[in-house]
């Protein structure tokens, strides 16, 4: 008889959300500053809030990801590398989704302009994902009862 998959507390998300974010703030921060020669303070308050938008969707996406994984009976701990990389580009999915208006009001850029930026920047934070996301799990893993 199976026994029930344990996945990640409210608490243990929350830590992960903030070092992901905290780090990803620092990168694209500085990034940003030197590719588009605005005021630091401006990219690091712009990282910012789109850092605490993802924060959000963040926590939401990766609890129902989480469940939908242990309803098809997969521990979230241990995805395999194709539910890794879905998980990962649905997430930057649903950022682009979200941020894409603020992107062009904040920037003073147009839809494509915007789309062009979240883009590139999508495909970056994806490879940061996968990596940290394992990185994470093996920092971190979730102990699973033993088979009785």
């Amino acid at each position: 008889m199976a026994t029930e998959i344990v996945i990640r507390t409210g608490l243990d998300r929350l830590r992960y959300a903030l070092m992901f974010e905290g780090l990803l703030v620092a990168i694209f921060s500085v990034a940003m500053f030197v590719m588009f020669e605005r005021g630091l303070l401006d990219m690091g308050a712009f990282s910012v809030t789109l850092s605490l938008i993802a924060l959000a969707v963040n926590f939401i996406y990766n609890s129902i990801y989480d469940r939908i994984d242990v309803r098809f009976g997969r521990i979230p701990t241990e995805r395999s590398r194709g539910w890794r990389i879905v998980h990962a580009l649905g997430f930057e999915f649903t950022l682009v989704v979200v941020n894409l208006p603020i992107i062009m009001w904040w920037m003073q850029w147009s839809f494509w302009q915007a789309l062009g930026f979240d883009i590139i920047a999508m495909a970056v934070v994806v490879i940061y994902t996968y990596y940290f996301t394992l990185a994470y799990d093996r920092v971190f893993p979730i102990q699973q009862p033993a088979e009785t």
